[in-house]
């Protein structure tokens, strides 16, 4: 198994959530999903296995949100992949288009998807109906990923009224190929992003057109998976950790993500073989303390501050902001009446209902968790550490 950090893993190194695969694969006989993670947990890698390795009775097309700007460039690129899966990308464009068709011979596969795309301008919907119903094969499921979908529609919402209402308009059509008689039957779609589809859905008043899709959050590892995970990464480096040092290693990563156990695997791995001594806790700490939260690494997380200047409007990303530094500092968990406080002396006499609407983006977007008795607190405590050394200093 090999570390990897960044990219999704391929199959080969795709490590646990079999209960997750399971649990998709069973809901997708019936349900389309929505798969919601915060970014770095697994959620991309977990889609390339789904592609990668289809169960049978499925064809499976992975489309990715953050390549497009419009709905015409995710149905041109769906329309280009329908095609490779059914492996003839020129005949099936042929038959379908026939504007496409002239001299269909001569072009490469990307000139026939700029011509759809310019086709499909005014008519991706009904062309996109098209290239689904022409996809879809006897006794047997087409299921379309559609990775990062909410970003898709926040960089269409961003672009006026226009882009709201196609935003609008790309989900219902999404919901259409679910529920339509002539496609519920066969198609199934799992969407997935690591920024929360029901707040974006919620900003255009589309709540009721994903709340079809069947929710499943993929999270953190248990302890024994996340120990199986650590001493598979660690023995690929050739180190082992006796149990004591083992406990301090998983201790120090705090809530169990496969990237941050990869993080940590790499920089004591490395400080082992540099130093050449066995690790104890002491290095473990030190690895953590010094590297792991450094520069070295800053750039795996500075997304999740730099999004809420993205995706929140100005006053809402300043009192996040402000909200997340003082849990980040805090030595304890703060109460959501004294988070209230903060709220109001930055915003002035602020409705406590915009207060919870935000504080349920935060939850949402996998930012903090509330604990019983009204307490919250970061959802990892690696990010706490980390917004604390970034972003813990007052602006």
């Amino acid at each position: 198994m090999n570390i990897t950090i960044g990219p999704p893993v391929p199959p080969t190194d795709f490590f646990d959530r079999e209960e997750v695969l399971e649990s998709l694969w069973l809901n997708l006989q019936s349900h389309s999903v929505l798969l919601a993670a915060p970014r770095r947990v697994g959620k991309s890698s977990l889609m390339l296995k789904l592609y990668l390795e289809p169960r049978p009775g499925f064809d499976v097309i992975w489309l990715d949100g953050q390549d497009y700007d419009a709905p015409e460039d995710l149905v041109a690129d769906l329309g280009v992949k329908a095609a490779k899966l059914r492996g003839d990308v020129k005949g099936f464009f042929g038959a379908l288009f026939a504007a496409a068709a002239e001299n269909i011979e001569q072009l490469e596969v990307w000139e026939l998807k700029l011509k759809l795309r310019k086709q499909l301008s005014d008519s991706w919907r009904v062309q996109g109906e098209s290239i689904v119903r022409k996809a879809l094969q006897p006794n047997t499921k087409l299921l379309i990923i559609i990775d990062e979908l909410p970003l898709l529609l926040h960089k269409m919402i961003k672009s006026g009224e226009a882009g709201k209402l196609a935003a609008q308009d790309l989900l219902d059509w999404l919901r259409h190929l679910r529920q339509a008689p002539e496609f519920f039957q066969q198609v199934r779609q799992i969407v997935g992003g690591s920024v929360g589809l029901a707040r974006i859905a919620s900003l255009i008043g589309s709540s009721h057109r994903i709340n079809d899709l069947h929710p499943i959050e993929l999270g953190a590892l248990d302890p024994s998976k996340a120990k199986e995970l650590a001493t598979r990464l660690l023995a690929s480096r050739n180190v082992t950790l006796n149990p004591l040092t083992m406990d301090a290693f998983l201790d120090q990563v705090g809530t169990p993500l496969p990237i941050l156990i990869q993080i940590l695997a790499s920089v004591v791995a490395s400080e082992v073989t540099r130093r050449n001594l066995p690790a104890d806790p002491g290095l473990v700490k030190e690895c953590y303390e010094q590297r792991a939260l450094g520069s070295e690494f800053r750039i795996c997380f500075e997304d999740y501050y730099e999004r809420l200047d993205r995706y929140y409007v100005p006053d809402e990303a300043r009192v996040a902001k402000l909200l997340l530094r003082e849990l980040a500092v805090a030595k304890t968990p703060l109460s959501r009446s004294a988070l209230f406080d903060i709220y109001q002396a930055e915003l002035g006499k602020a409705a406590e209902t915009q207060f919870d609407l935000l504080l349920t983006w935060l939850f949402d977007d996998f930012y903090v968790e509330e604990l019983a008795g009204g307490i919250v607190q970061f959802k990892s405590t690696w990010m706490r550490d980390w917004w604390r050394t970034y972003h813990g200093s007052k602006p």
